[in-house]
């Protein structure tokens, strides 16, 4: 009920608030005359909205604020936080906005520029950005100070910090998109400078983005880097300030591979003897920009590390991270190399002019070499942490983000090999019955040929990785296998297949059945695992006594007895049972989280059907697709 309570109070006062700052604002610039409307009207119609929308935040609010000092619960919940650093969030933007037009006009202004816009002098863009600023300003300040003073008396843990972090660097990312985008269009602007009119046309916008751009990143940025310097471990092994910097890391990857390869294609282009295409201050702004991007925040994630080392969702963050900069680099390499070894084939074939092939040609040599640096360094870096000796480099082999990687390319590579074969196949049979080809066969049959043998190179260099990891974490299995000690509870039906069980699924455990005859404490002393059936014994029962003094971990399976029901545990036969101890050590031996297996329910079998039904229809589409491409290549 005080969720729910929370949930109402937090959201109307939300909709009270919005509705009063934009009335505001509304109701000062319809009495300034800035918006062209009739002010009679507007002036109505806003004081009616103020006079609606201001009791119902105050209201809410306000009782909000009463429960929130009586009761240290309500002022540490996360959606009060939620309310609070969203509200902020929902303010300032806006307020930046209007911030920009601000310091547009005044650049405009200073500069001697013409009127912004059809109808508004730079005179009224600052009267409406000034009403903007005294409104939400206002809001935002007051907003702030309480989310200031909550932090005080009820520092936010759990899901409270959580909501904080995602307000600064959510923040702070849209403070380095907008300052990166300021930035590099200055940089465009001073480029073309060079040698041209000095036009100053181009200039406020850019330097009004770097402003606003710098005050947000900045004010967010340094108050996430207080935190995380602070004595709050939480802060420190966030994985959301590790996904933010990785984020900006591989969309500045994404960005420089893109206008490197224009870059360099129109470069190529020149030396090629052709008419030049774009204009190398388009793209080098870009580079420039997104190389300190990277840098900088590549050299943030090696100062935390080297300070404090990585927590397993950091980790996973990173793994991201890497291999999704590995598969656009990848990805641009293959397209670069496949383009390539097609003009080239078309060049020998003689199937196209020689003049008419350059300019492909400087676009796939251009892309192969802007794809290559990014996925020799990230991948080299993966297969470095792969390679690792104990538990991070097992980590990082047994990682779902590096099967997924290899999985992928493996399953293209099979597609396009697949694609190439069915090509080849469909063109000689269609000759022998009798079709006539006008094309050059040579060097129709060479391109898919050479498409097929890319894929197979591809193919065989990832599967050979899969199948190396495999080796290795087999490896890795049997030593663990061997040198743990397990004793097994083989008391009844349950302990005798039990034990059959362990036997057959893991060969290389060492198991020692319970010999209830025997000294049970020395049997415990000398175990490093306990598994067997449970079920509860009598009040004098020797063998209870023992596993509680046993430092051994036990993975036991409750059996219910006279009188005795396990809550929240559902019946399972023999077979069902051994099943589920026999997942349980294979968890343990890989370090895993003990978890339960579950049958598959009707919704995963529906679930699991439709996707089989999709993944042959992508098959088909993506042979279509190799066919298709192949035919227009000839």
């Amino acid at each position: 009920m005080t969720t729910v309570r929370r949930w109402y109070i937090f959201v109307t006062a939300t909709i009270g608030l919005h509705g009063l700052a934009w009335a505001l604002i509304a109701l000062l610039r319809g009495i300034l005359g800035i918006d062209g409307q009739s002010p009679v009207a507007t002036t109505a119609f806003q004081i009616a909205l103020v006079l609606v929308a201001l009791p119902l935040w105050l209201v809410h609010w306000l009782w909000a604020e009463r429960l929130a000092h009586a009761d240290g619960d309500e002022r540490a919940s996360a959606l009060r936080r939620l309310y609070l650093y969203g509200n902020l969030a929902g303010l300032l933007l806006p307020l930046s906005l209007n911030v920009w037009d601000m310091l547009l006009a005044l650049l405009r202004l200073g500069l001697g520029l013409p009127q912004i816009g059809l109808d508004r002098t730079p005179g009224q863009a600052l009267l409406r950005g000034l009403t903007a600023l005294l409104v939400l300003g206002g809001l935002y300040a007051y907003h702030a100070l309480v989310a200031r003073d909550d932090v005080r008396a009820a520092p936010p843990t759990g899901a409270g910090a959580l909501v904080r972090r995602i307000y600064l660097l959510g923040v702070a990312a849209v403070g380095v998109a907008t300052l990166s985008t300021g930035a590099t269009s200055l940089l465009r602007w001073l480029l073309f400078q060079i040698g041209g009119t000095g036009d100053r046309g181009g200039l406020a916008a850019p330097v009004a983005a770097v402003l606003v751009g710098l005050a947000l990143w900045l004010g967010h940025w340094l108050r996430a880097e207080q935190l995380f310097a602070g004595a709050d471990a939480d802060e420190r092994a966030s994985a959301l300030r590790k996904f933010y910097l990785y984020a900006l890391i591989v969309v500045g990857a994404l960005s420089l591979v893109v206008n490197a390869a224009a870059l360099l294609a129109g470069m190529l282009r020149v030396a090629f003897g052709l008419t030049p295409e774009g204009d190398i201050r388009d793209a080098l702004p870009t580079i420039l920009i997104g190389g300190v991007v990277w840098g900088f925040h590549a050299k943030v994630l090696r100062t935390d590390v080297a300070a404090l080392g990585e927590a397993p969702r950091q980790a996973g963050v990173r793994r991201l991270a890497w291999y999704l900069v590995a598969t656009i680099g990848l990805a641009a390499s293959l397209i670069g190399l496949g383009g390539l070894l097609s003009v080239l084939i078309r060049a020998l074939g003689g199937s196209a002019p020689l003049a008419s092939l350059r300019d492909p040609l400087a676009w796939f040599i251009a892309t192969l070499i802007a794809g290559l640096p990014p996925w020799l360094v990230f991948w080299r870096r993966a297969q470095v942490a792969a390679t690792t000796d104990g538990p991070v480099g097992e980590a990082e082999r047994t990682s779902p983000t590096r099967r997924i990687y290899l999985f992928f390319f493996v399953f293209v590579a099979t597609l396009t090999v697949l694609g190439g074969l069915l090509y080849i196949l469909y063109r000689l049979i269609s000759i022998a019955l009798g079709e006539p080809f006008a094309g050059d066969l040579v060097t129709d049959l060479a391109q898919a040929i050479a498409y097929s043998l890319i894929a197979v190179g591809v193919l065989l260099a990832h599967g050979a990785t899969l199948r190396r990891d495999g080796r290795t974490r087999q490896a890795t299995n049997v030593a663990r296998q061997a040198a743990l000690r397990v004793l097994v509870l083989a008391d009844g039906e349950t302990g005798a297949a039990l034990l059959v069980g362990l036997r057959g699924a893991l060969p290389g455990l060492g198991l020692t059945p319970l010999d209830r005859s025997a000294d049970l404490a020395s049997q415990l002393a000398q175990a490093d695992l306990v598994v067997g059936p449970w079920a509860p014994g009598g009040a004098g029962d020797p063998l209870a006594g023992a596993l509680a003094a046993s430092p051994a971990r036990k993975l036991l399976l409750p059996l219910p007895g006279p009188s005795w029901d396990w809550a929240g545990v559902e019946a399972y036969d023999v077979t069902a049972g051994v099943g589920q101890i026999v997942a349980a050590v294979r968890q343990a031996l890989a370090a895993e989280p003990i978890r339960p297996q579950r049958p598959l329910g009707a919704g995963t079998i529906i679930g699991a059907a439709i996707g089989v039904l999709l993944l042959l229809l992508l098959l088909f589409s993506v042979l279509q697709l190799a066919l298709f491409a192949m035919g227009v290549a000839s």
